[in-house]
C-alpha cells in the first residue's frame, strides 16, 4: 500500500470492507477467497489492484451492460412512438373539432 500516492491510500482506509471485498469481487477474485479476507489483507489486495491499474470487464458483464442498453433503447423508441401517437390523435381530433383547416 506503501507506493500508492497518500490519496488513494486514504481512500482506501476509508472504503468500508463490503466495498473493498466488491473491488475484489470486480477484479476477479473467487468469492471464497474474498470472504475470509480481514480487513488489513482487503486493505492490501485492493491496494495491489489500484496498482495493476484497471480491470477489462468480464464478457458476462460486457454483454449485460450491452443488454442494458438494448433495452433503454427500446423503451426510448417506445416513448417515441407513443408521443407519436398521441400528437397525431390530438391533431386529428383539433382537426374534426375544425379548429385547424
Amino acid at each position: 500500500m506503501d507506493k500508492l500516492p497518500a490519496n488513494q491510500q486514504a481512500a482506501i482506509a476509508k472504503s468500508s470492507s463490503d466495498r473493498l471485498r466488491q473491488t475484489m469481487l470486480s477484479a476477479g477474485e473467487e468469492e471464497a477467497t474474498v470472504s475470509t479476507m480481514d480487513r488489513g489483507v482487503l486493505k492490501g489486495a485492493a491496494a495491489k489492484q489500484k496498482l495493476q491499474g484497471p480491470v477489462e470487464p468480464s464478457s458476462l458483464e460486457r454483454e449485460l451492460a450491452l443488454r442494458r442498453l438494448e433495452l433503454e433503447f427500446e423503451l426510448e423508441v417506445k416513448n417515441w412512438r407513443n408521443m407519436s401517437r398521441d400528437w397525431r390523435e390530438r391533431e386529428g381530433q383539433r382537426i374534426r373539432d375544425g379548429k385547424i383547416r
